[in-house]
């Protein structure tokens, strides 16, 4: 990661001059200690502690007004919260909530996954926070309130005549409205949400009337198209067009802003760190990075004003030995980090054959097709006899993308760890077995598949896969046998939009040998993310929801896992492409990857950003 900075003009009118620095983390996802509890091992960079001296320093520069912020995705992420979630009404501070405590954050913002554990466990995890909550597009209900709409920061700031100043800080935060959908098993109608803009263009006139002089809006929601729709899932662009922010700190998509490789739009300036001229930065994810946004404020008779900004993405740099801040962070998650080493390390199985998910978007994989059989046969058991035929929708979660080549699954022979499922299945989400129409399956595969380029015939070196896409967006249907032409073009876009309403990629689609009929019912069972509109897809309608079950989907893999005992014979394989005769594409995938190729798969040479990348003859 580069540090990217960008000023506009100063206006140098009359009045004194100060510097306010906005320090923010995201999507931290429980990631406090540098480790990969997933692959058991340390890892190099990560963790809010390799952030915590950094933090420390600029705190200590007096040459601004330093304030400290985390947006969001705090709570779940590792088998370290699952650990934590499972210990329940523990009377201790939670680690995270301690280490926020310890690095004295002026304000946290909720994320969707805060709610992955129901609310009960986040209240208790929140009771002890060190400073304001907030979430302005959360309607509580009945329910205690666990956030604020916004918070007023009182603060005092030296100005450049050598005075302190009183500076007012409006702080609001935001999420993506669907969580009530995402986690319905667990929030059920406990709460509501509204769209991200409407609540920005309601509550921002109150915090100004509240008496904020800058308002800093925490969006856990990334950069997507610039045009508002209602209930955008990531509203950063629109939200900048609000009157009346003045930054904004971006989540939710894991993505650095700024960031010189993004395309440049109209309203969004990826070098300058800019949306809608707006000063805007966003971490990434794991606490691999540090956001700061820096605000150079006039101090006139009419109030304040920003007339400089910054916007800078600064790597972690952590230093050694540990200082005195970073053991301290350490000492308060060690009881559970090591309760949570104690858990991944028990083996539940046996595998005789490689476990991996290195060419898991090219070809069908064995942790898919293990997930897939976990929760068909949950279905079969949940569901009368004879009911619908049962097949399942799953995709890739650890295959690359913004995790980087280490986030795969890769289980050698030999004993099947705890921990190996959590890599299959990290979530928290629970299974919803759902009715769907042949007719419906079709259009949702041809959504899954979308994320693959279109490929010309007969021509090398083709790029496979859209790096718009997300791998967890790929779903493959076990249970249906069918064929992928990639000559065809994709039917959506990575929002889920419809953009080519007649393209077929989806061919001979069958089940058990006989073509799926469009008006033929199928029960199919995924999970909870997905059947209620995660990744872009449409939301099953009640009326077609068979049954949830609150049992997460890592419990029945577990437990499939634990009673199947050996893993041993290769997979049934769903889905394939059609063959391109003297066609190739290209992957990438781990340098890893290089000792499970086949005979249709050969290495292409290493990246600079540690992938590798492959060619798979079509």
């Amino acid at each position: 990661m580069v540090r990217t900075e960008f000023t506009v003009a100063t206006n140098r009118r009359s009045g004194c001059h100060a510097t306010l620095r906005i320090l923010a983390t995201t999507d931290l996802h429980m990631q406090i200690l540098p480790y990969d509890y997933f692959a058991d091992r340390a890892e190099q960079i990560g963790g809010l502690v390799h952030l915590a001296d950094q933090i420390t320093a600029l705190r200590a520069d007096r040459s601004a007004l330093t304030l400290l912020f985390d947006n969001g995705d705090f709570l779940q992420g590792n088998p370290l919260a699952d650990t934590l979630a499972q210990a329940g009404s523990a009377m201790t501070t939670h680690p995270m909530i301690a280490a926020f405590a310890a690095l004295r954050y002026d304000a946290i913002n909720l994320g969707n996954h805060e709610f992955n554990y129901g609310l009960p466990f986040l209240r208790q995890a929140l009771q002890d926070a060190p400073c304001p909550v907030v979430s302005a597009n959360i309607d509580w209900r009945d329910q205690t309130q666990i956030a604020q709409p916004f918070v007023i920061l009182d603060r005092v700031i030296r100005c450049d005549d050598g005075r302190d100043h009183p500076l007012r800080i409006g702080v609001v935060g935001f999420l993506p409205p669907q969580i009530t959908k995402w986690d319905r098993v667990k929030l059920a109608d406990t709460i509501t949400t509204c769209d991200i803009v409407e609540a920005a263009q309601r509550i921002v006139p109150q915090i100004k009337a509240a008496g904020a002089d800058i308002i800093v809006a925490l969006c856990h929601a990334g950069i997507d198209g610039v045009d508002h729709r209602p209930g955008m899932e990531n509203a950063a662009v629109p939200l900048a067009a609000v009157p009346g922010i003045d930054a904004i700190v971006t989540g939710h998509t894991h993505e650095i802003f700024p960031d010189a490789t993004r395309p440049a739009t109209a309203f969004v300036d990826p070098v300058a760190g800019r949306i809608h001229g707006k000063p805007a930065v966003g971490a990434g994810f794991y606490g691999q990075a540090l956001g700061e946004i820096t605000l150079r404020l006039r101090r006139a008779a009419d109030g304040w004003h920003v007339t400089d900004h910054t916007s800078a993405v600064l790597p972690a740099a952590p230093k050694a030995p540990d200082s005195a801040i970073s053991a301290r962070i350490k000492a308060g998650v060690q009881p559970a980090h090591n309760a949570t080493l104690r858990q991944v390390r028990q083996p539940i199985a046996r595998t005789l054959v490689p476990i991996h998910s290195y060419f898991a978007r090219v070809s069908p994989d064995l942790p898919g097709h293990i997930l897939g059989q976990a929760l068909i046969a949950h279905a079969a058991s949940v569901l009368p006899a004879n009911c619908l035929p049962i097949i399942a929708a799953v995709s890739p979660v650890r295959a690359g993308g913004l995790g980087g080549p280490a986030c795969y699954v890769a289980i050698p022979p030999g004993p099947i760890m705890r921990r190996d499922v959590c890599a299959i299945y990290p979530y928290a989400d629970t299974a919803v077995i759902v009715r769907r129409t042949g007719a419906e399956l079709r259009a949702w595969l041809e959504q899954a598949v979308s994320g693959y380029h279109q490929i010309v015939p007969g021509k090398a070196d083709q790029v496979l896969l859209n790096p718009e896409f997300a791998g967890y967006v790929f779903d493959a249907f076990h249970g249906l046998t069918y064929t992928i032409d990639l000559t065809q073009p994709p039917r959506n876009d990575a929002t889920g939009r419809i953009v080519a309403p007649q393209a077929a990629r989806i061919t001979d689609l069958r089940h058990n040998g006989a073509p799926v009929r469009p008006e033929q019912c199928f029960a199919v069972v995924a999970n909870s993310y997905r059947s209620f509109g995660g990744g872009g897809f449409p939301p099953i309608p009640m009326h077609d929801v068979l049954a949830m079950s609150r049992q997460p989907v890592r419990d029945i893999l577990t437990a499939r896992v634990q009673r199947q005992g050996v893993v041993t014979a290769p997979i049934e394989a769903p889905w394939r492409f059609a063959p391109i005769p003297d066609t190739f594409v290209d992957f990438i995938s781990a340098p890893d990857g290089r000792h499970h190729m086949t005979d249709r798969i050969c290495n292409a040479g290493r990246q600079a950003d540690g992938f590798t990348r492959y060619r798979l003859a079509l």
